[in-house]
């Protein structure tokens, strides 16, 4: 069988799921799973328990999951917060199953949905029920219900299994009578101990019921009768009260299936119980049942059993093949026999369906720019929903219309809430910088200490970040952790990143060589330079030096001024592109070195056609980054695609397989090495070149790859 299964392992991560019916039964469906499956979790959840992460193929933190077909198996689809799940609840092409155990807080809305956060999302998780295809009830009675709220959805009655320690009991000779109860009130202790009271037989017969409850409420019940109350118990010590039990009482107002009544029946022991729809399918006989309220009715069996052995000796006969259709084997099979092979997927469509969440035009980012290009390069191949950032909603990332959803983010505060929803609900992600630590710093230094602690495995302080905010080049954390964790696939324009993600997160991310999402069309004439400059007012001897993109910095500006300062008096330096608060400074850096009529520093976010016009104008680029390895510049691109000779550092050059009309220098940023490299820089016959580079790093091209990442 090679059908893909994805189940919802988060309630074995809730305290109050795992340890309970809900949690034994979903531990005993994945013990016996037939196939690999993949388990999702919350990482926001107490951990798994090892042993059952242990039996996962692969784990994932969220419900993106984007490979196709297959089954979504929920072992608790009625517990908290269902919409994590939103995304396989709303894929056709799964297959979707539930396990189902009552709708008794449905039923009994004062005592379990009285409060309105509890109410709303236990009415949401009945609503997001109507999207499966299979449903597994536990009981005839839960399966009726289903129909009567539901209509008649296909499904099996599966029962529960009997616990392991529940196995081969040894009858010891009967010594008390039991209830398995708990401070749920509507396991109903109470008749049982006035029925205790009673009677003077029965008062002599030890009455014990385990469970946690209050202090209050021992009181109370030892105030009506004679009770031992242990609490909640190991199973050796359950195995020992089974075995000795005269008889185990179950008195339940409502029960999905009565799992201490096949327990009473391996241990060969009377089962005693209300007569509610689920005893009645188990215990067929009137004889060995009594309503809820009739504590008269429960007196007169337990006394009968207690004064006759004979008597409880034809109960225990009748009831013994009970539990053989309930072996954990047993249950398991039913469930995976059903289940297995799946429905056939539905086709897909001629194009896939892709949701790309980014911040777009007319964000002042490189990124929106790239998306955009992007997206009119993927349109040709698949079906494009764009979804602005930076304030976006959860909708598309849970949305099942989308085969994948891509978000786009880079290195600064307009791309927090992408980053955060990509983390929580996940997605692919295409990672835009080697570092997030602008990101990062955008929630508080204490956030982005946070960040940093986890992923070097020490203390870092805020004094730490601050120091690395000032100078990349000191800073030992990449803040890619939350990333690499949850991002399914995770893409970078650099293989340092990559390498990085493997070594220090244990994780896969993937390597896509970036691509010119600002092309030129046509060729680029020395005529047509010639008129940009005239445009621009550039004077036809002025060596024209620009640096293209926003002015921060740790792109090396301190150091190009002083660089340039050893340049010839034609030299002019132009920075185009915004300046940043930090960058501030470089006016009076310029004067100081007496070279301010020569540097025309960022006059804002410059429009589109002005941008182009200054890459045709110059003749030479510097583009500079610091930081350590792995480091992008949409700029350098921008200059590469305009044929335009350019100087960069050899990290910046090499991530962008530049071609041979961009120097090289030292990434150890040398002021000297630099304006050698500007001097000996400038216009040449690049056109060639540049037509071959654009044709292999063009945006068609990269569409493509991306796709064949995403799957698709």
């Amino acid at each position: 069988m090679s059908a893909r299964v994805i189940i919802d392992m988060r309630c074995l991560q809730d305290p109050n799921y795992a340890e309970r019916g809900i949690g034994r039964h979903t531990r005993n469906v994945l013990a016996h799973a037939p196939v690999p499956f993949i388990g999702v979790f919350d990482p926001h959840l107490p951990p798994l328990p090892a042993d059952m992460a242990a039996l996962a193929a692969e784990l994932s933190p969220h419900g993106y999951l984007p490979r196709d077909g297959g089954v979504f198996l929920n072992p608790s689809p009625m517990s908290p917060n269902q919409n994590f799940v939103a995304r396989p609840l709303l894929d056709e092409r799964l297959t979707k199953a539930a396990l189902v155990y009552d709708f008794i807080p449905y039923d009994d809305q004062a005592n379990y949905l009285a409060d309105p956060v509890t109410r709303l999302d236990y009415l949401a998780s009945m609503a997001w029920l109507r999207r499966y295809d299979l449903f597994f009830p536990i009981s005839e009675d839960t399966a009726a219900r289903l129909r009567a709220l539901y209509g008649k959805p296909p499904g099996l009655v599966t029962g529960v299994a009997l616990p392991d320690w529940a196995m081969a009991i040894t009858p010891a000779a009967p010594s008390h009578i039991l209830m398995v109860g708990g401070g749920d009130a509507r396991k109903n202790p109470e008749i049982l101990l006035r029925a205790h009271a009673a009677s003077p037989i029965l008062r002599k017969i030890p009455l014990v019921i385990t469970g946690h409850y209050t202090a209050a409420t021992i009181e109370n019940y030892r105030a009506i009768t004679a009770v031992e109350l242990p609490g909640r118990v190991t199973d050796e010590d359950m195995r020992a009260l089974y075995g000795a039990a005269i008889c185990v009482v179950t008195p339940s107002r409502a029960e999905g299936f009565s799992l201490p009544v096949i327990e009473a029946a391996a241990a060969k022991t009377p089962a005693i119980v209300s007569d509610i729809p689920a005893h009645r399918a188990l215990i067929p006989d009137e004889t060995c049942r009594f309503a809820p309220d009739d504590e008269a009715a429960l007196t007169r069996i337990l006394d009968s059993i207690v004064q006759n052995p004979a008597r409880r000796e034809a109960i225990i006969a009748a009831q013994s093949g009970l539990a053989a259709a309930f072996t954990p084997a047993a249950i398991a099979a039913k469930i995976w026999r059903a289940l297995l092979p799946p429905a056939p997927a539905i086709a897909r469509r001629a194009k896939p369906r892709i949701a790309l969440i980014s911040p777009l035009p007319p964000d002042k980012s490189g990124v929106a720019d790239y998306s955009m290009a992007l997206a009119a390069a993927l349109r040709a191949r698949a079906a494009v929903t764009l979804c602005p950032g930076p304030h976006t909603a959860p909708l598309p990332y849970l949305s099942g219309k989308f085969d994948r959803v891509v978000a786009a983010i880079g290195n600064g505060p307009l791309h927090a809430d992408i980053h955060a929803l990509a983390t929580r609900h996940g997605a692919a992600v295409i990672c835009h910088d080697h570092r997030l630590l602008g990101l990062a710093t955008h929630q508080g230094l204490a956030a982005a200490a946070a960040w940093a602690s986890q992923e070097l495995g020490r203390k870092v302080s805020e004094a730490e970040i601050t120091d690395w905010a000032a100078d990349e080049n000191t800073r030992a954390a990449s803040f890619l952790g939350p990333l690499a964790g949850t991002a399914r696939p995770l893409i970078f324009h650099a293989q340092a990143p990559v390498a990085l993600v493997r070594q220090r997160f244990g994780a896969t991310a993937r390597h896509l060589p970036f691509a010119i999402y600002r092309p030129f069309a046509g060729a680029i004439t020395p005529e047509r330079r010639a008129a940009a400059r005239a445009a621009l007012g550039y004077a036809p001897g002025q060596k024209i030096i620009a640096s293209f993109g926003f002015i921060t910095p740790h792109k090396g500006l301190a150091v190009l001024l002083r660089a340039f300062a050893r340049l010839p008096e034609t030299a002019r330096l132009v920075l185009v592109g915004e300046i940043s608060a930090e960058a501030s400074a470089l006016a009076s850096r310029a004067s100081e070195l007496g070279i301010t009529a020569r540097v025309t520093l960022g006059a804002g976010y410059m429009p589109e056609a002005q941008y182009r016009a200054h890459l045709l104008a110059a003749d030479v680029a510097i583009q500079l980054r610091e930081g350590g390895p792995g480091n992008i510049s949409g700029a350098l691109q921008d200059c590469i695609a305009a044929g335009l000779p350019s100087v960069a550092n050899t990290d910046l050059a090499e991530n962008l397989s530049a071609p041979s009309y961009v120097t090289r220098i030292s990434d150890a940023l040398d002021e000297a090495e630099i304006a050698a490299a500007l001097q000996a820089a400038g216009p040449q016959d690049t056109e060639a070149e540049r037509a071959a580079y654009g044709a292999a790093f063009s945006m068609d091209r990269y569409a493509d790859a991306l796709l064949r990442v995403l799957e698709l």
